[in-house]
Parts: C-alpha cells; sequence; structure tokens
C-alpha cells in the first residue's frame, strides 16, 4: 500500500509584517514551519540540506559550520536555527548583536519539542497559532490490539535503519494505537537482518521520499535485503510505504504524515486479514 502525506532559544519579540522580514532558515524542519506560516517569500537565505525551499536560494550554512560572509551580504532581520544541545558559535551570536538580528532557536526531536518550535516561531513572526492544527498529533486513539507490532523502517542496506524510541515518528506510531516493534532504544537504530528476524514485526511503515511511481515495485524494490526474510510483515504483505519528500523531517509537516500511517495501517486490518 502506497500513501502520499503532505509535511531552546530566547523568545523573540512580535514582529509586524509589513516591515518586510527577511529570513535565513537555518534549519529544513524550520523551512517547513515558516512555510506553513507564510512566510516563504520571506524567506532570504537556506540550509545547505534544505530541499524544501527554492534551490536557488543562497546557502547560508548547515550543521558543520555557519558562512558569516554570506549572512552579512543577506542581511537578514530574522535567523531561525537548530544546532542541537550545542552552544552557538561565538561569532554567530557576536554578528547577530551587532547586527540586530533577532534568533528563533527551535529543535524537533520530539512532538514536544515541534508544538514548542511552532509557538516560538508563530510568535515571532505574529502568526495565528492554529493555522497548523498541531494538536491532532497528540490525539489518542484506541489501542490496536490485533496488530501485534510495527516496525518503522527508513533504510535497508547495508543495515536495516529504523526509528525508535524518542523519536516524533515513533510517537506518532503510538498514539494512532499501534504496538512498536522497537520498545527500547534509541531514536535511530541500525538494525542487521538477523535482529529484524528476531523482532518479526507483523507491519513495516516504510518511510521513504522518493522512488518508482510503481507500487509493487517500489516496495518491493525498498524493502531490499529485507524482501527475502520470513517475517510476517513480508509474508504477508504488511506494507505501507510513505513517500511524501518531507516525510522524514519532523516538522508541522507531521500532521499529514500521521494521518497517512494510520490511514495505511488501518486499511490492511488485522492481522488475520488476506494480504
Amino acid at each position: 500500500l502506497i500513501l502520499g502525506a503532505i509535511g531552546c532559544g530566547e523568545q523573540t519579540a512580535p514582529v509586524s509584517m509589513s516591515e518586510g522580514p527577511r529570513v535565513v532558515s537555518l534549519s529544513p524542519a524550520a523551512s517547513i514551519m515558516l512555510r506553513d506560516a507564510g512566510l516563504e517569500d520571506s524567506i532570504v537565505g537556506r540550509h545547505g540540506w534544505d530541499a524544501v525551499l527554492d534551490q536557488s536560494l543562497p546557502v547560508a550554512g548547515d550543521q558543520t559550520g555557519l558562512d558569516y560572509e554570506r549572512l552579512i551580504t543577506l542581511d537578514p532581520t530574522h535567523v531561525v536555527i537548530e544546532w542541537g544541545a550545542r552552544e552557538l558559535p561565538a561569532r554567530f551570536e557576536s554578528l547577530v548583536a551587532e547586527r540586530d538580528i533577532d534568533v528563533v532557536s527551535i529543535e524537533t526531536l520530539s512532538l514536544a519539542n515541534i508544538a514548542e518550535s511552532w509557538t516560538r516561531i508563530a510568535s515571532a513572526f505574529d502568526v495565528e497559532e492554529g493555522s497548523v492544527d498541531l494538536a491532532t498529533l497528540e490525539r489518542q486513539f484506541e489501542p490496536q490490539d490485533e496488530w501485534s507490532t510495527v516496525l518503522l523502517v527508513v533504510a535497508t542496506s547495508p543495515t536495516v535503519d529504523c526509528l525508535g524510541p524518542g523519536s516524533a515518528h515513533h510517537e506518532l506510531l503510538t498514539l494512532a494505537g499501534f504496538a512498536p516493534a522497537l520498545e527500547h532504544g534509541a531514536p535511530w537504530v541500525s538494525l542487521g537482518l538477523e535482529d529484524v528476524v528476531r523482532l518479526n514485526p507483523s507491519c513495516i511503515v516504510l518511510i521513504q521520499p522518493g522512488g518508482s511511481a510503481d507500487a509493487e515495485r517500489a516496495i518491493s524494490d525498498r524493502l531490499g535485503p529485507l524482501a527475502e526474510t520470513d517475517i510476517d510483515a513480508v509474508r504477508l504483505g504488511r506494507v505501507v510505504l510513505i513517500d511524501d519528500p518531507t516525510a522524514l523531517i519532523p516538522s508541522t509537516n507531521l500532521v499529514g504524515i500521521a494521518a497517512a500511517m494510520r490511514e495505511g495501517l488501518v486499511a490492511l486490518g488485522p492481522l488475520q486479514s488476506p494480504p
């Protein structure tokens, strides 16, 4: 089954849209939030790995470093950045202080992080917070007792890379009422084939942006070495493919990804259903 889905720093002061903010987005997740806030036309620079925005926009840096000359040239009023637990570079902090640039720091590992980051962006740019219904991400559904376990798979070779506890996608799965095959571990878990065989998930959700338009071939190809195993999910054809370009970016787009995940799994029916 193939489904397409739609996408701690200091609080900054609200900015009137009439003032024409110039925004540098140093996070693909931030770019989605800014787009959903109606601010895409105000973005003047992007993150080096950002595939969400117009690729003609200048790159102002990535997680490995910032392009300070480019930042000066772009002359932003705001920089939205996701820098993780590391301290922001001293040169960056000096630059934004010197040029009076507002910095909006976000974090997007968990659903709570995403909601808090959306609040920061909405507040910084005086956007109606309810324009994105993040409450749907926290809505609990009845447990699906007949389902056994679901494995969230991102890649299948050379290792089987999965989204585990602590990731926003793992939270979405449990909130939708499904039992995760990975109950312990990190947000990103790399497994060997033998590990997956031991887990024997009854369903697999492949979260892999881009690829073949042919449904059966797409799933078979993307399962890679997993296609040759005898796990229940493969043997019974219980695989959901989420093919959206932003599927792996934890941001406000997860409203659509959550709906696609639940819709795809519910469409498969209980474990005893025919393939």
